[in-house]
């Protein structure tokens, strides 16, 4: 093979697996606003010992070459509920590249092989693994890092997949709001409704999330989690395994306060999730946790100021009543308390109309743009 010919082939030993994780920490070097993940996680990413979304999905993982030089990698996923809810499509993610048309379709050509050898007709990407997932190549706000499990890449990848044939999709958009932010009048009248709902004891009651009773709450979330969400495109049930991996996941670094419950007579009806965006901490780690990475860590995450919005989930049978803008209001208080400066509300939908109104009312601006692209096969 000469130096100039691309070489596509699945990851098989361990040279490969350290060539498909090694990537983009050279492709980012001198990236100001790229957050390194801690190399220990990405390499747990592909063990189903600690990623049980690996149990469920059919997985195949590909490396390109230019002689002895990885040039590219990406990801085939096969996720069957998802062919199940949405129709007979396969995913590439975990995309990364150098700015060459001919590297990226080739690596993209690959996954769809393993796509259409699976019998489905469409890839839609990048989609990390899951839905559940970082989804879409960021198109628009590059002057800032990515919050915490947001996607970061560099402005050429949507030129790189249109040029392998790739349309354009789905659009999804980060927006940030401050605590000087004023809800709308209608906001204002609903918590003031509320508020007597809850003194006058007719069975709404807003807490956050008990640290005594963590396993239990989780549990009530789960739930509500896989209700509350359905009806969104692109959701498929989420596993207690994967549901408990991830709140595990964050609970070094969550809260209480800055998660917010909503019953209604002692039902779970309606939750919201902020999280303190450890990205912040993280960006300087470039990262490694050793030798000193874990000590600066451990004492930048108390002093976190910023963080992401980054669910907000309402039961089928209670929607429209404003509980969602109810929710949204506490939290915002809560954050305000808790010295957040600034809070990213994402990943949103476009087509997401009900979500979009909820977030208009509380004056956040729109910051960032996310595409998911698509193609026949």
């Amino acid at each position: 093979m000469s130096d100039d010919t691309v070489e596509v082939a699945p990851v098989r030993s361990p040279a490969d697996e350290q060539g498909f994780l090694a990537l983009p920490y050279r492709l980012y070097h001198g990236d100001p606003n790229w957050v390194a993940p801690l190399r220990q996680t990405e390499k747990r990413r592909w063990s189903p010992r600690h990623n049980a979304s690996l149990r469920s999905r059919l997985t195949t993982r590909f490396l390109a070459r230019r002689g002895r030089r990885v040039v590219g990698r990406v990801a085939a996923v096969v996720d069957t509920a998802f062919v199940a809810t949405w129709g007979d499509a396969g995913f590439f993610g975990f995309f990364e590249a150098e700015n060459d048309p001919g590297v990226a379709t080739a690596l993209l050509s690959a996954a769809e092989n393993f796509v259409r050898g699976q019998g489905l007709g469409r890839v839609i990407g990048p989609v990390n693994l899951t839905t559940h997932d970082e989804v879409g190549f960021l198109c628009a706000g590059f002057d800032s890092p990515p919050t915490i499990l947001s996607p970061y890449n560099p402005p050429y990848y949507p030129q790189l997949a249109a040029a392998a044939g790739y349309a354009a999709g789905r659009e999804y958009h980060a927006y940030l709001a401050w605590p000087t932010h004023q809800p709308s009048a209608a906001v204002r009248r609903l918590v003031r409704r509320a508020a007597r709902r809850e003194n006058g004891g007719q069975g709404l009651r807003l807490r956050p999330l008990d640290p005594a009773r963590f396993d239990e709450d989780v549990r009530k979330l789960f739930t509500l989690y896989n209700d509350s969400f359905a009806g969104v495109w692109g959701f498929v049930p989420i596993t207690w395994e994967e549901f408990r991996q991830r709140a595990d996941g964050f609970r070094a670094f969550y809260r209480p306060d800055l998660v917010v419950i909503a019953e209604v007579d002692g039902r779970t009806i309606g939750f919201g999730l902020v999280l303190p965006d450890i990205n912040a901490a993280l960006l300087p780690l470039r990262g490694r946790l050793f030798p000193l990475g874990w000590l600066r860590l451990m004492r930048a995450v108390p002093r976190l100021d910023v963080a992401r919005f980054i669910l907000l989930g309402v039961h089928p049978a209670f929607m429209g009543r404003g509980i969602a803008p109810l929710i949204s209001y506490r939290m915002a208080r809560a954050a305000k308390q808790a010295g957040i400066r600034a809070t990213e509300l994402s990943l949103v939908q476009e087509a997401n109309a009900s979500v979009r109104h909820v977030i208009d009312a509380f004056g956040a601006r729109r910051i960032k743009t996310y595409r998911l692209y698509e193609k026949g096969l």
